[in-house]
């Protein structure tokens, strides 16, 4: 096919082929299991789509993946449906399926979707590249394969004519003939003609609607037949070929026409009236337009709320000049009730025109509302129809599991029964996409890791058959996505010295750490409790991603374990990624944005409904003792005394997510409107309490907070363990990189974590945005000196306990006294950094480190 041709039609090939090799998988496994209760359409369904599959892949030239999918209808076809299908067989067709898909990445890149290891692959199929100079062939047949290609050819000729009568009856002969010449080639063991033949076929009948498509269609069709007229020229035209000519020769001519019932029966394959018109709703969409399409209502939205602001000072516009309006007819009366004068006239004048111009204002108000309120159904219909547009079922990456479960147990040589449920579960496809990997780590990690050998099984009294369980459960506005396996559980001792032996955490910070707390540790960077690289798992790389792919998503990961029982990771995720209602909260003189699906209430606090319950400050909320935090605290904004610390009522927002439940205070609610959350970029992905940021309708830019991580981080064992392992933070300022460098390594030896800056400018931007417990700076420096920061540091309402060390090279008792008179809590000289007097003096100033 010609490669221009290809490119434009290979986005709709790859969605369909990729939904075809799904089903084919998922049809395959099911012809393993037991014969009760198999489907009775199981098979026929399954022989349709994989010769769907290779009349597709036949009417590109991607010979490669046709012959795959020619070998799998071949074993199908010998396939007893009343039998199993035999392991080796499922065990080859899946490894074809996968094979397929690895060539359709290298299409979707660009490169030739060839297939590795063919050769090896039809072998294992039970298949051959068929010869293609089949024996006993005659001249006289190939010159007879010749009239047939006249034949076609002419039928292109003609239908390549503006003007052709009865269009359709033409190309349904041309289909035929080509479809017979496949048939009879098949039977001969020409299979290089067949192939040719059914592209042929397919190349007619893109041409049946004529326009554009057919003159498209019509340079495939040409190139085929020149190729098909070789491919017969080499076989030298078997006598199955040539009897099917013979039959051809007794077709109708195609400018014969038939009645409609005729044709219709002629043409075999021909699909009803009905089925064409119901096929004809259905189109493909690039995923991008899509996007593309959905950002522009959103903008139509935010543009709807913006314009409604505007109204809302429209309105208060026309009630300042209503009020104008009184006082310049109060003044007129007046006036007039004076004996008038020369400004009497022009003054009534202008009283009617403002009269006259505030009723048009008026009627031009209106009816900007009415097309305003239009404009905003309109927009909301829109969205919702993209929204259904983008939810597809969860069974779309739940299917695909079996494969993997398959492949990855048969390596590891474990038994393991797959439960797949809530695949009729609708999400956003772009949550779909995302969470392919996450779930194939999930899923590999369960069998990998948490499922015992056959034979451990076994010997616990288990069944031999592990089970793995994946299942999709919606949560109001959100949804759970959780893996379970019923093996030996997670082990938090294991995890621990895994931590410790990798450098994650020292050893006295682990043995503080709750199991529920060392668990977490396996979605750290890096983590892996396999001493051996193997071709599952091995290479720290995994969880991480799960974690990280969920904090993307608006969402979170957890996990739980019962020793000896099982490992159950949940993902809670939104949706749907596209807008939803926020609620815009106020701490301090920051907003922020909340998404309001999951917040459950805004209450005031009296100073009587907090306390404190074993070290944690708790509210009493409908006889619950629930976790109390300040919101500007769990971002990290500088705290802000509370209103309850006055004796006041205290504002405050109740977030649940699943069974968990955090009060945060807040200062105020600002208000609630629609948010689309942009993503912050691959600089702010760390940041988990941020899930983006939004554009409200008065332009300002706010960040969204991600409620299920602030839930999470909030919970007792969760923000002990936090406080148990954290280090004190020292930022090192030196405009000297040597030195800067020589202080940071120093530092970080001892243990501690270390922030640089080049001058007092850059330092004090640090602050303002990282805690850190200690500076140590240098004196003599651009922008802003040592004893300027110093200075700055000390009057600062929130860091002026912040210990500052000046490191520099002055060493006179003025330049001393000028330091500690700046703020300074103390003073080195450089080249006693090198003997050990900073360290020193650090530890002074930070006792609890």
């Amino acid at each position: 096919m010609d490669p221009q041709l290809l490119r434009s039609i290979w986005p709709v090939f790859s969605a369909e082929t990729r939904e075809q090799i799904q089903a084919i998988g998922s049809k395959v496994l099911g012809l393993e299991g037991p014969v009760q209760g198999r489907e009775p359409d199981l098979l026929p369904s399954l022989k349709r789509l994989v010769h769907s599959l290779k009349g597709s892949a036949a009417s590109l030239g991607l010979d490669d993946i046709e012959q795959v999918v020619h070998a799998i209808e071949d074993g199908l076809a010998a396939f007893n449906h009343e039998e199993r299908l035999p392991r080796d067989t499922v065990e080859a067709m899946l490894r074809g399926l996968s094979a397929i898909e690895t060539a359709m990445a290298r299409g979707d890149a660009g490169q030739s979707p060839a297939v590795d290891g063919l050769a090896s692959l039809l072998a294992a199929l039970g298949h051959s590249v068929p010869d293609a100079t089949p024996e006993g062939a005659s001249s006289g047949a190939a010159a007879q394969g010749m009239e047939v290609l006249d034949l076609l050819e002419a039928t292109l000729s003609a239908l390549c004519s503006p003007d052709v009568p009865d269009r359709a009856a033409v190309v349904r002969t041309a289909v035929e003939r080509s479809r017979t010449l496949k048939a009879s080639a098949e039977a001969a063991g020409a299979q290089k003609v067949a192939t040719l033949a059914e592209a042929a076929a397919l190349g007619f009948t893109r041409m049946e609607p004529g326009g554009d498509s057919a003159g498209l269609a019509a340079s495939d069709v040409a190139g085929t037949l020149v190729a098909l007229r070789t491919a017969l020229e080499a076989a030298g035209g078997a006598g199955a070929v040539a009897r099917a000519v013979h039959a051809l020769r007794a077709a109708p001519s195609p400018t014969q026409t038939e009645s409609p019932a005729a044709q219709q029966a002629a043409s075999g394959a021909a699909a009803p009236q009905e089925a064409r018109g119901a096929s004809d709703q259905v189109v493909r969409v690039s995923l991008k337009t899509l996007e593309s399409i959905a950002l522009q209502v959103e903008l139509l939205l935010a543009g709807r709320a913006q314009q409604t602001r505007r109204g809302a000072a429209h309105r208060q516009l026309m009630d300042g000049m209503r009020e104008v309006l009184m006082h310049l007819e109060r003044a007129s009366s007046q006036l007039a009730m004076a004996g008038g004068g020369p400004a009497l006239e022009p003054l009534r004048a202008g009283v009617t025109q403002m009269r006259g111009l505030q009723k048009q204002l008026l009627e031009l108000t209106k009816e900007s509302h009415r097309d305003g309120e239009q404009l905003a159904l309109v927009a909301q219909v829109a969205r919702d129809d993209l929204r259904d547009l983008r939810m597809v079922p969860s069974s779309q990456v739940l299917e695909p599991l079996r494969r993997t479960v398959r492949e990855t147990s048969a390596r590891l040589n474990k038994e393991v029964t797959l439960d797949l449920s809530g695949g009729d579960v609708r999400l956003d496809r772009r949550i779909l996409d995302a969470l392919k990997d996450p779930l194939l780590h999930l899923v590999r990690n369960a069998i990998d890791h948490g499922l015992e050998s056959t034979e451990e099984r076994r010997a616990l009294g288990k069944p031999e058959a592990g089970r793995l369980s994946v299942r999709v459960e919606p949560r109001g506005s959100r949804i759970a996505v959780v893996v379970e396996d019923d093996g030996s559980g997670l082990s938090p001792e294991r995890v621990r010295a895994t931590a410790v032996k990798r450098g994650l955490l020292t050893s006295e910070a682990a043995e503080k750490l709750s199991d529920s707390q060392a668990a977490r540790l396996v979605f750290q960077p890096g983590f892996s409790t396999r001493d051996q690289v193997t071709a599952t798992s091995g290479r720290g790389v995994g969880l991480d991603v799960v974690q990280a792919t969920a904090q993307r998503l608006q969402g979170s990961v957890d996990v739980a374990f019962t020793a000896g029982r099982g490992t159950r990771f949940t993902v809670d995720l939104p949706l749907t990624l596209a807008a939803a209602l926020g609620l815009l909260v106020r701490t301090g003189t920051a907003v922020s944005a909340i998404p309001s699906d999951s917040v459950n209430r805004i209450l005031r606090l009296e100073p009587g409904d907090v306390g404190t319950v074993a070290g944690r400050v708790v509210a009493r909320l409908d006889g619950e003792q629930l976790t109390f935090l300040s919101l500007a605290e769990a971002i990290g904004l500088p705290r802000l005394p509370l209103a309850l610390d006055s004796g006041k009522v205290q504002a405050a927002a109740l977030l649940t997510v699943g069974e968990d439940k955090v009060l945060f205070a807040i200062d105020e609610v600002v208000g609630q409107q629609e948010i689309v959350v942009r993503s912050l970029g691959r600089h702010l992905r760390a940041v988990r309490h941020l899930a983006g940021a939004a554009v409200l309708d008065d332009g300002r830019v706010v960040p969204v907070l991600n409620a299920p991580e602030l839930v999470r981080a909030a919970r007792p064992e969760t923000r002990s363990a936090a406080t148990e392992t954290a280090r004190p933070r020292i930022l090192v300022c030196d405009d000297a990189l040597t030195t800067r460098f020589a202080m940071k390594s120093l530092l970080e030896i001892a243990g501690y974590p270390v922030v640089t800056a080049a001058d007092g400018e850059e330092a004090w931007g640090i602050l303002e945005r990282t805690a850190c417990q200690l500076v140590v700076s240098d004196w003599q420096m651009p922008r802003l000196d040592g004893v300027g920061l110093a200075r700055r540091i000390k009057s600062h309402p929130q860091l002026h306990r912040t210990p500052i060390i000046l490191v520099t090279s002055l060493d006179s008792p003025e330049d001393r006294a000028a330091g500690l008179e700046a703020g300074a809590d103390g003073y080195l000289v450089k080249r006693e950094v090198e003997r050990g007097r900073l360290l020193e003096m650090v530890r002074q100033l930070l006792p609890a480190s």
